[in-house]
Formats: C-alpha cells, structure tokens, sequence
C-alpha cells in the first residue's frame, strides 16, 4: 500500500446501490452514494422517496495497490469499474465533498416536518434568502408558511419546504 486511497466510479448493477454500498462496508472497503429526495406519485398521493442520486454509479474510496482493489469487481451489485480511455475513472476529493454537504444540507432544509408554529427559520434560497423568521404552519405537504420582518413590518410568506432551515 504504497500510495494513499482516492475516489473511483464503478457502475452498479439495475437498482442496487444500496447492497453494492453494504457489501462493500462489510469487506472495508469505503463508498458513497448520494442520496436525493424526489416527488414521486404512489396510490395517487404524491410523496417524497429516497433515491441514488447517480442510478447506478457509486463512488468508491480505494487504492490501486490495496488487496482490496481487486475484490470491488467481484462485489454484489457491483457491475465494473468506469473507465476512460481504459483507465479508471478518478474521482476528486472536493468534488465528493461538495456531494457531501449538499446532501447534508438537502436532508437538514427538508425536516421542516419537525417545526413546531414559533420555531425560529432561516430562509436558504429565493429573494429572501438569509433572513430569518418564524415558522406559522405547514402549507400543504410541500410548502410551509413563515413570518418575516421585511421593512419593518411582519409579512406572512409562503415557501417551499427546502428553502428554509431551523435557526
């Protein structure tokens, strides 16, 4: 193990990600797959599932001279490697990171379920975006209704779910 782990993308089999990921945790073996949450209708209802971001990629964090390089192909779920040009592809660290964090903050903007009427919001996008307010009530499954001093006065705004945070 003579150089140090960086990311690849390997390409999964139809729809699983998700055993691709835990059998690759159960040999050690580091990988990602961001998750987003996408409106789906189901029975008529639309709701919210969790879905791969990237269907059918995963990014996995290993080393070429690692043992370990070679048990990734013959990994449930696992289809090949992708490569370019026949070499594998190499993923950036930032470029992980930034899936990271945008994740994290999809998952925190989107608990909007859990705020009781006065609970201080942070508006994260729009042309509010940055102020704080006060969070009245849900307005319908994908919006919520917030007070917010604009102008010195109170203004009721309705917004959608992921554009605001508890502060």
């Amino acid at each position: 193990m003579s150089s140090s782990s960086e990311w690849y993308l390997a390409t999964t089999k139809p729809r699983q990600e998700t055993r691709a990921e835990e059998n690759l945790k159960n040999q050690g073996i580091k990988s990602y797959s961001p998750i987003i949450k996408v409106e789906k209708v189901r029975s008529g209802k639309k709701r919210l599932v969790e879905e791969p971001m990237f269907t059918g990629y995963i990014f996995i964090n290993v080393s070429p001279e690692d043992a370990q390089w070679h048990k990734v192909r013959s990994t449930r779920g696992i289809r090949d490697w992708v490569r370019f040009s026949g070499n594998v592809a190499k993923v950036p660290q930032n470029l992980i990171n930034q899936f990271v964090k945008s994740e994290q903050e999809f998952k925190l903007a989107s608990a909007t379920n859990s705020l009781k009427h006065g609970d201080a919001v942070r508006i994260l996008s729009g042309p509010f975006e940055g102020l704080k307010g006060m969070f009245v009530a849900e307005s319908g499954e994908q919006r919520a209704m917030i007070l917010i001093d604009f102008l010195g006065k109170q203004s009721r705004l309705n917004v959608a779910n992921e554009q605001i945070i508890a502060d």
